[in-house]
């Protein structure tokens, strides 16, 4: 005991850098939720500095050894030339460019210069430059975000303490979504603004959000739960349910033996907030993580946990609103089964039209908005700010160029870490590959049906799930990077 808390300690002897950086991501996973998702500006300027001041202390501490020094994760080129393409968009450019590469950007300035005193000879790309550049922005700032994450975490402490975090943030959203749903006002937290429609979860403008926010952390919080320290003299008596779950509730069992059942409320509050894409996509994301987890005997045993825990969770739940779950299963029947009345089904068919117009490099990043109404023919009395889907929209906004740049760019994620995970030389590594893997798949599942990752906090945390597990790929078993 002695040798091994010293070797902890030993372990957590960090550089105030680094200490520093980790209080700043701590503080965005408690902030960024809470302040309904930061979708307002003043919110993303708020998470928006603390994420530059993170990337001046890490500059800072490269210089103070005369060193710079930058790890690159898997897929940053095709993410690099995304970012680039989007400032592109931006930028003013010469008129007979613009037409050559994009003919129906062109065509719309000039229609818009007959209004006015005629143009300058240059436009650009995107027919609503200040979003675009706004946007682009958003994006360059949590690239940074991740690529600070990606370079300074490096002990399992770090990583457990993020974890943890997400999970207490789950945990309490979760309860304060379910007492919102028998004691609301109509206002958010009781005293606040008044939400602008009935589909609100916790701080969350929409129950989506909370939805896509779950599905990153419950496999998270799942990997943790797994690769809890255990006594294997003790855990040879552990094969029986009825004795796991008396260790459960022993008083040895520590704060780990609380992650199950939290797991089983987050992920049951997710179920029942209503959200159909968040049904879909946590029920996926566990049933790939059980799928691939099944390797060996060892894996098939925490494959077979997955899927009690999967199972657990719906029953959690039923028991918390077993109508509303049942409504929305019977809401996602309808839109498969009568595709034909799809609100959502119409506008995507729209919006194909659309992207015929702006094939190649697309209309400009976050203009879904503004030029939807070209194309419009459902006869609703809604207006449509976005697609209803990530990849839809992304589509629509970047072209064909910037949709496969984003496909390349998760696609060489996700094969590190499933690499990261079948390589892997230890319990520890290969959970948390997995569950950042799934965590990516169950993210861009959801994104089909649902527009999710423009609200930052979700954002925040799956570039947090993601960094952290390929930097998991990378750690030994006593907790420090390999070299």
């Amino acid at each position: 005991m002695r040798h091994r808390h010293r070797r902890n300690r030993t372990a957590e002897r960090l550089p105030w850098s680094d200490r520093l950086i980790e209080a700043g991501v701590l503080g965005l996973l408690v902030f960024t939720p809470l302040a309904f998702g930061t979708v307002e500006p003043w919110s993303e300027a708020i998470a928006e500095l603390a994420i530059l001041g993170m990337g001046v202390v890490w500059l800072l501490a490269m210089l103070r050894h005369w060193e710079l020094r930058i790890e690159l994760p898997p897929g940053w080129l095709t993410a690099v030339l995304f970012l680039g393409l989007v400032v592109i968009q931006r930028l003013s450019l010469p008129g007979w460019l613009v037409s050559s590469v994009s003919p129906g950007a062109a065509t719309l300035a000039q229609e818009a210069w007959a209004f006015t005193d005629g143009g300058t000879g240059t436009m650009a790309l995107s027919l609503d430059s200040h979003a675009t550049w706004r946007m682009a922005l958003k994006l360059l700032v949590l690239a940074l975000f991740f690529l600070v994450v990606y370079n300074t975490y490096r002990t399992r402490a770090q990583v457990h303490r993020a974890v943890w975090v997400m999970i207490v943030m789950g945990t309490v959203i979760a309860l304060f979504g379910i007492a919102q749903r028998m004691t609301w006002n109509g206002r958010f937290y009781w005293l606040g603004p008044e939400a602008p429609h009935g589909s609100a979860f916790g701080p969350f403008v929409n129950r989506t959000h909370f939805a896509g926010l779950v599905v990153v952390i419950v496999p998270m919080a799942l990997a943790l739960a797994l690769t809890g320290r255990r006594d294997p003299a003790r855990h040879r008596h552990r094969h029986d349910w009825r004795a796991q779950l008396r260790a459960w509730n022993s008083r040895e069992a520590g704060p780990a033996s609380l992650i199950p059942w939290l797991i089983f409320l987050m992920g049951g509050a997710a179920l029942v907030s209503g959200s159909r894409g968040g049904l879909l996509a946590l029920l996926a994301a566990l049933l790939v993580m059980v799928s691939l987890g099944a390797r060996g005997r060892s894996g098939r045993g925490r494959a077979g946990q997955v899927a009690l825990a999967t199972g657990l969770i719906v029953l959690t739940g039923i028991w918390i609103g077993g109508d509303i779950l049942y409504s929305t299963l019977e809401d996602l029947a309808q839109e498969v089964g009568q595709p034909e009345e799809s609100l959502r089904l119409h506008m995507w068919a729209d919006a194909l039209d659309l992207w015929r117009q702006f094939p190649v490099l697309g209309s400009g990043l976050a203009t879904f908005g503004m030029v939807f109404p070209l194309v419009r023919t459902l006869r609703a009395p809604i207006t449509f700010t976005h697609a209803e889907s990530d990849w839809v929209q992304l589509l629509i906004d970047t072209g064909v160029i910037g949709f496969l740049l984003t496909l390349l760019s998760v696609g060489f994620t996700a094969l590190a870490l499933l690499r990261g995970h079948r390589m892997a030389d230890s319990r520890w590594t290969r959970a948390f590959a997995l569950a950042g893997l799934v965590a990516l798949v169950g993210a861009m599942v959801q994104g089909i049906a649902n527009f999710n990752l423009a609200v930052m906090s979700n954002f925040v945390y799956l570039a947090l799930a993601v960094a952290l597990s390929l930097r998991a790929c990378g750690m030994a078993e006593h907790g420090t990077v390999t070299h």
